[in-house]
C-alpha cells in the first residue's frame, strides 16, 4: 500500500528555504535545474523546503524545524539554553507548514549537508526525547519534543551529502574557518537588522543578534553591546561550524542512533578521483565545480586515507553513513526487502556538494538535468512505497 505522506526538504549550512525572497531566483533544491518544490509538486508530491537557522546548531535547527511543522513556538529548551547563554524561546509560527502531521500523516524527511544532522537529531528527540530537559523543566512546561515518544511521526530519514561523521574541512582549514566565522557573524548581524531579512533571514535571534523578518533595528548594529552578543554566541558549541568538527560531530552521534519505527537512506557525493602524481591521494574529477577544487585537493591529501575521496565539502566516508549504527550497502537498482532502524546507503553519486542538489555547470543546456530530476523522482517513488 502506498503512502502519500509529505515530503520535508531541510537545506544544509548557510541555506534558506522556499518563503524567502531569494528562493525564487536561486532556489536551493534545483539550482540551474529550477525549483525542485514546484516539480514535484506539479508532479502530485507534497513537498516542502522550510526554512532553519544557517548557522545554527543541529539541536537548534531541530527545535526550529519541530516548531514550523507543529506551527508553535519555538522551544529550545531549558537546559539547553542555560548552558548555551541564549534565549529559551524562539519566533512563533502562526500556523504550520501543513495540516495534520502525526502518527497517522507522518513526514518524510531529506535533509542535504548539514540538513542530514538537522532530521536526525529531530527523528532522537521524537523518538526519545531528552533527559536533561525532562529533568530540568516541569512537566506543564516541557516540550513534546523533549518529551519523547512520537518516533512515528517520521516515516523516513534520507540524507544527501551529510557529514554524519563531521568533515575534515574544518581540519584542514582552521585559519579559513576561524576568519570565515566572525565575519559571517557580523554579516549576519548587519543582514539581519535591516529588510534585507526578508532576501534572506539569518535566524539568530536566540542571540539576540537579529530582527525577526520584515522588522528593522539600525539602532542594534551600532550597539557596542552586539560584539558581545556575537562573541557570546561564538564563544559556545552551539553553532554550525563546531558541530562539523570530527571529535564535536562523535559527541553528537553518541546520542543520535536509528529508531525501529523509520526507514534510514543516505546518498554521498562522490567529486574527487585519484591523483594521477600520487595516487594515494585524491583530487578533482570532471564533474566538480571550480569553487571546490581547493578544498577537494587539501581534504584529498588526509592524514587518514579513508577520508580523503570527497565531494569538495564532505568525506565520502563520513557522508555514506554514521559510524557504529547498523548499515547495508545497495546495489544500483536493488528496492527490495527494506527494513526500519538500519542505513541503506545508495551508490555514490558523481557529484560535487551542489550537484546533489542541482547546483552542476553540467546541468545546464536542455534535457542535461533529468539525471538530477530522474534521481529525485525515483527516490521520493521508492519512499512511497514503503508503507
Amino acid at each position: 500500500m502506498k503512502n502519500r505522506y509529505p515530503f520535508i526538504f531541510v537545506h544544509g549550512m548557510l541555506g534558506w528555504g522556499e518563503r524567502e525572497l531569494f528562493y525564487k531566483p536561486a532556489p536551493y533544491w534545483g539550482m540551474v535545474c529550477g525549483n525542485l518544490m514546484k516539480q514535484l509538486r506539479s508532479a502530485g508530491y507534497e513537498a516542502y523546503a522550510p526554512k532553519v537557522g544557517p548557522m545554527n546548531s543541529a539541536w537548534d535547527r531541530a527545535c526550529e524545524l519541530y516548531a514550523l511543522l507543529t506551527g508553535t513556538r519555538v522551544d529550545y529548551g531549558k537546559a539547553h539554553s542555560e548552558q548555551k547563554h541564549h534565549e529559551r524561546f524562539g519566533r512563533t509560527y502562526e500556523q504550520p507548514l501543513f495540516p495534520g502531521w502525526g502518527s497517522e500523516k507522518k513526514v518524510h524527511l531529506l535533509g542535504h549537508s548539514f540538513g542530514g544532522a538537522t532530521i536526525r537529531l529531530l527523528t532522537e528527540l521524537l523518538t526519545n526525547g531528552d533527559p536533561e530537559e525532562r529533568d530540568s523543566t516541569s512537566a506543564s512546561e516541557l516540550s513534546p519534543l523533549f518529551a519523547g515518544g512520537h518516533g512515528d511521526w517520521v516515516a523516513t530519514v534520507t540524507t544527501i551529502s551529510a557529514p554524519h561523521d563531521g568533515s575534515t574541512f574544518l581540519s584542514v582549514f582552521p585559519h579559513f574557518v576561524g576568519v570565515l566565522t566572525p565575519v559571517l557573524y557580523g554579516a549576519f548581524a548587519v543582514l539581519g537588522n535591516t529588510p534585507a531579512n526578508l532576501v534572506y533571514d539569518p535566524m539568530l535571534e536566540q542571540f539576540e543578534i537579529t530582527s525577526l523578518p520584515g522588522k528593522t533595528n539600525l539602532k542594534k548594529i551600532l550597539d557596542i553591546k552586539q560584539f558581545q552578543r556575537i562573541h557570546n554566541a561564538m564563544s559556545h558549541d552551539d553553532n554550525v561550524f563546531s558541530n562539523l568538527k570530527l571529535e564535536n560531530a562523535e559527541k553528537l552521534n553518541r546520542r543520535i542512533h536509528c529508531s525501529n519505527q523509520v526507514y534510514y537512506f543516505s546518498v554521498t557525493g562522490l567529486g574527487t578521483k585519484p591523483d594521477p602524481k600520487h595516487p594515494e591521494n585524491q583530487v578533482r574529477a570532471p564533474i566538480m565545480n571550480p569553487a571546490f577544487i581547493p578544498f577537494a585537493k587539501k581534504m584529498g591529501a588526509y592524514e587518514d586515507p579513508e577520508w580523503r575521496a570527497n565531494d569538495g565539502l564532505v568525506p565520502v566516508k563520513s557522508g555514506r553513513f554514521p559510524s557504529k549504527e547498523p548499515h547495508t550497502l545497495l546495489e544500483e537498482g536493488e528496492d527490495k526487502g527494506f527494513e526500519k532502524g538500519i542505513w541503506y546507503v545508495m551508490p555514490d553519486y558523481i557529484a560535487d556538494h551542489g550537484t546533489v542538489i542541482g547546483g552542476s555547470l553540467y546541468y545546464i543546456g536542455p534535457g542535461r538535468s533529468k539525471p538530477f530530476k530522474d534521481f529525485y523522482r525515483n527516490h521520493l517513488d521508492r519512499l512511497i512505497s514503503l508503507e
